[in-house]
């Protein structure tokens, strides 16, 4: 009888706190989703309501708050996208840091076009939203200014010092800097949101002034040690002896130092025009051998198609080895898709909640990600964004999507030079690669995926 009465009243209890657990569900399922859509920062006053009456055990009013907190915060990313966007770029600055007031005064002023969008006054956030675009633009441009060009600014005069003379020394390199670092004030001024561009001219101009401080330094070494020149120019030499004995040619030692060099590239040349010919002459045969059969075209076809992945595979995962020393596999990770392509995942490239504003501590990620895409310099790029399955689908799309242009604005700016094609996608939630159930899975698919595309076969089959 004890043993029956126990189920009876544990059976009741599970029936009774069955409508709680599944509310419980319901309303954590829409605070994740108002997290999602960054109503802690675009609707905080609704956001706070809906976790307090859920703490109190309010599910009426805990969804009534929160389903208001998404509305609300959904209107801020219609309404004020530039606003946010010059917010969150300000934030990753550190404007706070730079120019306390200033960013103090921009965040007050953004605060006041969310509390009227709280107060459902659309007329009265555009209006507050004009103070709110002049100051956050002004505390960018400050923090910007201080981030991108002070380094450069320090590294021209280390340069320029009495010390290394490095402007007498490499006037084009410290020419260079001096150019660039006028170009980033510019810019700055003008667009502090191309920071993909700022941040390469940045680097650019600082490696610029530290070649102007070596060569200054190697001058100067030279001016008070006159010997070190005939150390340098026998140096000099003996390398261009142990690339010409590579080639089997031996150099005039009466020829210029530039005379040599061109006889070196000039032997180049001729290698790779006689390998050129070879294959040409091995792909006639194997014409000749074969024969005019049509009936072996597909098969033959689809094999050379199988050997050229193969061996875009091969070498990628040569490829792959080398650049896996450059990488902390908790923050990149590379690997080969069954169709050669090579995949660079972005692991530890965090974006701030609901913001495409790549963090200032990502950069140097980039760069890293950049040396695995100048390896593969046959190859086109294409960007890749993900989102986890929190939020509505046409705002993780778009987040997706705004996510992979500012990856690819960086990965431009780095490559303006050499003509990459780089393209950018947004897939929003459509493509997990964990449980969107858990924290830890949503985690992992809220990334960038960098794919260098495996390159099609230049030559047709053989006939």
């Amino acid at each position: 009888m004890n043993i029956r009465i126990s189920t009876f009243i544990f059976t009741c209890i599970m029936l009774l706190a069955a409508p709680h657990m599944i509310w419980a569900q319901e309303n954590t399922g829409l605070l994740s989703e108002a997290e999602a859509v960054r109503a802690p920062d675009l609707s905080p006053v609704e956001y706070s309501a809906a976790k307090q009456a859920f703490a109190q055990n309010l599910p009426v009013e805990a969804e009534s708050h929160a389903k208001q907190a998404i509305t609300n915060s959904l209107m801020m990313n219609n309404q004020f996208p530039a606003l946010i966007e010059s917010l969150d770029r300000m934030r990753s600055a550190d404007a706070k840091n730079v120019r306390k007031e200033l960013a103090e005064r921009a965040e007050t002023a953004f605060a006041k076009v969310v509390a009227a969008i709280e107060e459902g006054d659309l007329n009265k956030a555009k209006k507050e939203s004009e103070m709110a675009k002049l100051l956050t633009y002004q505390a960018e441009v400050v923090a910007a200014r201080e981030q991108l060009t002070r380094p450069v600014a320090r590294a021209i005069a280390i340069a320029k010092s009495r010390k290394e003379k490095g402007n007498l020394y490499a006037p084009v390199s410290f020419a260079k800097a001096s150019a660039g670092l006028q170009s980033i004030e510019q810019l700055v001024k003008a667009n502090p949101a191309a920071r993909g561009q700022l941040v390469n001219m940045s680097k650019q101009s600082i490696l610029s002034a530290q070649k102007a401080d070596n060569v200054g330094s190697l001058g100067l070494s030279m001016k008070q040690q006159p010997y070190i020149i005939e150390e340098w120019l026998d140096a000099s030499n003996n390398d261009l002896a142990s690339i010409a004995a590579l080639l089997n040619l031996k150099l005039d030692a009466t020829q210029s130092h530039q005379d040599q060099a061109n006889q070196i590239k000039e032997a180049i040349k001729q290698a790779q025009t006689s390998s050129q010919n070879d294959l040409l002459a091995a792909q006639q045969k194997i014409k000749e051998l074969i024969g005019d059969n049509s009936g072996y075209d597909q098969a033959r076809a689809q094999l050379q198609q199988t050997q050229y992945k193969l061996k875009l595979k091969r070498d990628a995962e040569g490829k792959i080895s080398q650049l896996a020393k450059l990488f902390n596999p908790n923050q990149v990770e590379l690997f080969l898709t069954t169709d050669a392509d090579v995949i660079i995942r972005m692991k530890a490239m965090n974006f701030p909640s609901g913001s495409a504003i790549v963090p200032s501590e990502s950069y140097d990620l980039l760069e890293l990600a950049s040396k695995a895409i100048d390896l593969f310099n046959d190859r086109e790029v294409r960007v890749e964004g993900h989102t986890d399955s929190l939020g509505n689908d046409e705002y993780n799309q778009t987040l997706s999507e705004h996510r992979a242009i500012t990856v690819k604005e960086f990965l431009d700016a780095r490559f303006a030079e050499s003509n990459r094609v780089i393209a950018s996608l947004g897939f929003g939630e459509d493509r997990p690669i964990a449980n969107n159930e858990k924290e830890e899975g949503r985690k992992m698919n809220r990334r960038i995926d960098i794919v260098l595309v495996a390159p099609t076969m230049n030559n047709p089959p053989v006939e």
